[in-house]
């Protein structure tokens, strides 16, 4: 089964009530390392200081490799679920739109969620045409070929 996406963009919101470097800790050790974090600067609602912090990734290899960290940090049960509510996850435009709990993922653990805080993911999936149906059916065929293991192995390439 080939690997349906192209590229990926994470982020995760800091609060002045959070400590932001132990958050860019949370977010590196998500990321391969030659994906660099960026941070930028927002005001909330009632004018408190929020740092965002984000990057992308676009080569292949680092793709795989961000993808294995994820899978590899979902517990079973979470990963059922993903492949349970993976049409209502992707968009018109053919992006996967994943979120995680960031206080567990603190854990080491990624526990997906609705709300609250949390780690925002989001991955192009490669479908032509460049339908949404097509593109949940390239992920929901992805996820349903192979249980977790199979899964890492086929992305680290044994």
């Amino acid at each position: 089964m080939e690997f349906p996406f192209s590229s990926a963009a994470v982020s995760l919101h800091v609060h002045a009530t959070e400590d932001e470097q132990r958050a860019l800790e949370l977010l590196k050790g998500l990321l391969p390392s030659p994906v660099e974090v960026r941070r930028s600067l927002l005001t909330g609602h009632h004018g408190n200081p929020i740092t965002v912090l984000e990057a992308r990734i676009n080569q292949k290899k680092d793709l795989r490799e961000f993808w294995q960290t994820i899978i590899a940090r979902m517990d079973e049960a979470a990963l059922a679920e993903l492949r349970r509510t993976v049409e209502k996850k992707v968009d018109d435009s053919g992006f996967l739109y994943l979120r995680f709990d960031k206080q567990l993922a603190q854990e080491g653990k990624l526990v997906p969620t609705e709300v609250g805080e949390s780690i925002h993911v989001r991955f192009k999936v490669v479908s032509f045409p460049a339908k949404r149906e097509v593109a949940v059916a390239k992920v929901v065929n992805f996820l349903e070929a192979r249980g977790k293991h199979e899964a890492q192995e086929e992305i680290r390439g044994v």
